[in-house]
């Protein structure tokens, strides 16, 4: 849809929840009508729409919770009467100027998920009798729970011909000819030509848990890189169920992800990558505008994702249970995921205010390490070096790659200019105490660090990756310096 005919849609959206204030107004006999939205993450009342047959009533577009009579009511789950003078002061009505006429107020709670996220309010010089009016109560609710998607589905008149030819083209440029990294990143920029104010990212296992590994170019900072899903979330709830799952979110609720996240507004779309049946990565389509998510939209976003899950399908074979098709033998992300994932943070560089830093780790004293420690053993430490640097669990945000035996490239991502530095002390005080492996001998480790920040216009992905083994070569030369002269 185009940014005029959208605008079209949400300006006839609010006409109709205007419209029907004013038949509640007219229904009940009332003098004023009015709702307010509940926004706990500000902590303000917001202005949906009024109505009023009085001269001076005027209202705030925005209001702090404890600067408003409301405050005391925003948690109400069903319909209640207030009188001016015995419930509350006659002066809290701060909307009205001079006199104030009225003298019972009805407030009528709209719930979503369980909360309270708007208060209606019918103010009336007299005593409303509510059985008499539970039919219009009752009537009002239900219009104002359907009228997003009644919306949503009239809105789909608005699609042409051009818009579903294109959808074609997206869905040829998905081919068993990809690479299964390759197909998902296709995947995602093509879900994100159907959002206008939002992004895409793809969640998938590695480093011993489900981690948010991909986005879309055009994606917002938030949900990062590398966080880790919880339970509760939108992601999680459509892994669980092997299903697509879409949520509004109201107050920051649900998260898409987990509670570390930022900005969790407007709505998401989550979709399953399933693989042989089994649940191999979860896509978020997520947009600022809950109108986005029309029918045909979501129609589209899902045969995208089955489209890349069918590709990933025809070239994968089949795949053992315990395994992960994103990820190498110790749970770090194949070379192909990572590669991608860095390609589109160096062209985000310097666009966003969001900050990455990439760069190599390794082992010392490895040599000593393979002579002492049985095959077995070696694999179990490199899985426990992958799990110790996970970004996600010192803080931080990001994803843990493979590059080759004890070289493991890391990607971190966000705002704090001392991040990446936080991350290695982090990781440095687990080493602190030897390191157990599983069924096997406890071992002391430390690792060396070539760290560089992705600066915009400082060269493609193979030279930030040149860079990167440059600083990680000089900093075990450091290493080897500092030895023989303790030596």
């Amino acid at each position: 849809m185009d940014n005029k005919r959208e605008e079209k849609a949400l300006f006839e959206f609010k006409h109709a929840v205007e419209d029907i204030m004013q038949l509640l107004r007219k229904s009940t006999e009332a003098d004023t009508v009015y709702m307010y939205w509940v926004n706990r993450t500000r902590g303000q009342f917001v202005l949906e729409t009024s109505s009023t047959i009085l001269p001076n009533v005027m209202f705030k577009d925005r209001i702090a919770f404890e600067e408003y009579y409301l405050d005391s009511f925003k948690e109400i789950e069903n319909v209640i009467q207030l009188k001016v003078e015995e419930d509350f002061s006659v002066t809290d009505l701060t909307h009205y100027h001079d006199h104030v006429p009225v003298r019972f107020l009805t407030l009528i709670p709209f719930i979503n998920n369980g909360e309270t996220v708007a208060v209606t309010v019918v103010e009336t010089e007299f005593q409303i009798n509510q059985t008499d009016y539970d039919d219009v109560i009752s009537a009002y609710r239900n219009a104002l729970l359907n009228l997003l998607n009644t919306y949503l589905e009239l809105t789909d008149l608005y699609e042409n011909e051009k818009e579903w030819k294109k959808y074609d083209e997206s869905l040829e440029k998905i081919t068993p000819k990809l690479h299964k990294a390759e197909a998902l990143k296709v995947m995602a920029e093509e879900i994100q030509k159907l959002l206008r104010s939002g992004g895409v990212t793809v969640i998938a296992r590695g480093m011993d848990s489900w981690c948010s590994i991909m986005r879309s170019l055009k994606s917002p900072d938030y949900p990062m890189l590398g966080l880790l899903m919880e339970e509760k979330s939108v992601a999680y709830d459509a892994l669980q169920k092997g299903r697509d799952v879409f949520a509004i979110h109201f107050n920051q609720n649900p998260k898409r992800i987990s509670r570390a996240e930022e900005n969790t507004d407007g709505a998401t779309y989550a979709i399953p990558i399933m693989i042989h049946d089994r649940r191999h990565a979860v896509v978020l389509a997520y947009d600022k505008n809950p109108l986005t998510f029309k029918d045909s939209v979501k129609h589209k976003i899902k045969n995208l994702v089955r489209t890349a899950s069918l590709s990933i399908q025809v070239n994968q074979g089949k795949v053992d249970v315990d395994k992960d098709i994103l990820t190498s033998e110790y749970g770090s992300f194949i070379p192909e995921v990572w590669e991608r994932t860095l390609a589109t943070q160096i062209e985000r560089a310097g666009k966003t205010g969001e900050r990455t830093w990439f760069g190599f780790v390794t082992i010392n004293h490895l040599q000593e390490l393979r002579s002492r420690l049985r095959l077995e053993d070696l694999k179990r430490l490199q899985r426990v070096v992958v799990n110790l640097l996970n970004p996600g669990r010192n803080g931080s945000s990001g994803i843990v790659g493979f590059n080759s035996d004890y070289i493991y490239p890391v990607l971190i991502t966000g705002k704090d200019d001392q991040l990446c530095e936080k991350w290695i002390s982090s990781v440095d005080s687990k080493l602190e105490k030897p390191v157990e492996l599983l069924g096997g001998p406890k071992v002391d480790l430390s690792l060396t660090y070539g760290m560089i920040e992705i600066e915009p216009d400082s060269g493609d992905l193979h030279d930030q990756i040149k860079k990167a083994k440059r600083e990680l070569s000089d900093s075990l030369k450091g290493n080897q310096t500092r030895s023989a002269s303790n030596f």
